[in-house]
């Protein structure tokens, strides 16, 4: 249960996003206030999740409480100090390789935790597809589709990208887990491999050509640690029909090509924008 009171320090502005924003509360820690439209199932979820990594001794913030502030609902963790992956890449190119391959590892080490309390990712995107833009034949076969892949329950971040990675003095830090599930890590790889290319971010033609250089690097370098990825096909073209319900239109066409290709793949109707 949240604590109705407020933490040591005054506030200070530290990040934001599209869920919430991130204050320096003092004394090495910070509040994560949500935004009042984020639900309590979601913050619950980011809590259970980022516990249960902590516990397994993954390389996260644990989160210290609940709290309500007159601000908003937050979670109060320890600062994690450290620019994010992103940043780091970007001001050294030159070091992307290796960033990513450090990366690669981490996600395969929170793959090897077991997660039977969280939420299954198949009912996830069971629902993030059924309620998409798709057409009600592509749906049905879609769902036909992910119903015969296997349950599976891995620990799966949901939004394991380069924004969601801090560097710290000791290394590697996972940050929100509001999008934590259980199930199969095939998929959790795939949208990572996803938002690297077709995140939210810039889509200049260079930039463009280094995402899809990461995004290739990145899934190498996982296989590499991965025991062979059953099911690829058929996970990749769920998981790209199921995104449709809510990403942002970033380099949508060169998206939409991506998401053909699989559906074609794996034995689906194409989609259509127009429908």
């Amino acid at each position: 249960m949240p604590q109705q009171d407020d933490p040591p320090g005054p506030p200070a502005p530290l990040a934001s996003g599209a869920s919430s924003r991130v204050w320096r509360v003092g004394e090495g820690r910070v509040a994560k206030i949500f935004h009042a439209a984020v639900s309590e199932e979601m913050i619950a979820r980011e809590v259970e999740a980022a516990t249960l990594a902590a516990e397994a001794g993954l390389p996260v913030a644990r989160p210290l409480r609940r709290l309500d502030m007159a601000e908003g609902r937050a979670i109060l963790y320890p600062e994690v100090t450290g620019p994010t992956l992103m940043r780091r890449m970007r001001l050294r190119p030159l070091q992307s390789g290796s960033c990513l391959r450090e990366m690669a590892a981490l996600h395969r080490r929170i793959h090897g935790q077991a997660a039977p309390g969280l939420r299954s990712l198949r009912q996830v995107l069971r629902t993030d597809i059924l309620y998409g833009p798709a057409d009600r034949g592509l749906q049905e076969a879609a769902v036909a589709l992910l119903d015969g892949l296997p349950e599976g329950d891995r620990l799966l971040h949901g939004d394991f990208h380069i924004g969601n990675i801090l560097l710290s003095p000791s290394g590697m830090v996972a940050i929100d887990w509001s999008k934590a599930a259980r199930g199969d890590f095939v998929p959790d790889l795939l949208r990572t491999e996803m938002l690297l290319r077709f995140g939210e971010g810039p889509q200049d033609r260079l930039t463009n050509m280094a995402r899809d250089w990461a995004a290739r690097h990145y899934a190498a370098s996982y296989r590499r640690l991965a025991p062979a990825l059953e099911h690829g096909a058929e996970w990749r073209a769920v998981v790209a029909l199921a995104w449709l319900r809510a990403r942002a239109p970033v380099r949508q066409a060169a998206f939409l090509a991506y998401l053909n290709r699989a559906l074609a793949e794996a034995g689906l109707p194409p989609y259509s924008a127009t429908m």
